[in-house]
């Protein structure tokens, strides 16, 4: 009696990191620029827009909040759009500095 031979499926150990091994890092490197609960909580405790500037300068976020000279709620969302954008586009190869 001769043994069948084994079936391929997809998503295997044997194939994984050839097939998904790059998306699975850029997931994981993306998932790494978000904030965290303990950065969530800072940010509820911050009673002025320069406190809260001065919370997201310690993030991935912190670029897009020093650069402007007058913070208001409608700049901190562009900013945050902004850098949300460039990440998506770079990810999707159109460019952009991430």
């Amino acid at each position: 009696m001769a043994t069948p031979a084994p079936e391929s499926t997809p998503g295997g150990m044997a194939t994984f990191n050839i097939l998904h091994g790059f998306p699975e890092a850029l997931v994981r490197g993306m998932r790494s620029s978000f904030l965290a609960d303990s950065d969530y909580h800072h940010l509820t405790q911050c009673e002025t827009l320069d406190d809260f500037r001065l919370n997201l300068s310690e993030t991935d976020y912190s670029a897009g909040v020093q650069d402007k000279s007058s913070l208001t709620p409608t700049s901190l969302q562009s900013a945050a759009v902004d850098k949300v954008c460039r990440v998506v586009l770079w990810y999707s190869g159109g460019g952009g500095d991430g």
